[in-house]
């Protein structure tokens, strides 16, 4: 069942939940509906305290990213870059493959630069 893209801003607000699965939900969500308005307020999340939520960010960066409707691919490279240099693991694989698959010439600019620079 596809997702409702009128649920968007309701899902921007969720990112705010103190609730960790609430965020993680939304962040999903947002993904799934691939809607490139909400790149900007992922980005912003990319620092939440938890791993499990910046790995979401990562994966519906890469689902915008990658939806052919969206033309976003662009737009979330640096965010996806950015998680190339978490200090979780499981973050950094994560950013890694999404840019790997972007297949674009700055994804593969932004994994250059990761690799060159000794992290």
């Amino acid at each position: 069942m596809p997702l409702d893209p009128n649920a968007v801003p309701g899902l921007l607000r969720a990112l705010d939940s103190p609730d960790v699965y609430v965020r993680i939900t939304a962040a999903e969500a947002l993904g799934k509906i691939g809607n490139p308005v909400a790149i900007a307020r992922l980005l912003e999340i990319l620092d939440d305290e938890r791993p499990a939520v910046r790995r979401r960010v990562i994966g519906a960066l890469e689902r915008i990213g990658t939806e052919p409707k969206a033309r976003a691919a662009a737009q979330v490279v640096p965010g996806l870059e950015r998680g190339l240099y978490d200090p979780d693991p499981v973050v950094r694989a994560a950013a890694e493959r999404a840019l790997q698959r972007l297949g674009i010439s700055s994804a593969h600019a932004a994994l250059a630069r990761w690799r060159t620079s000794g992290l």
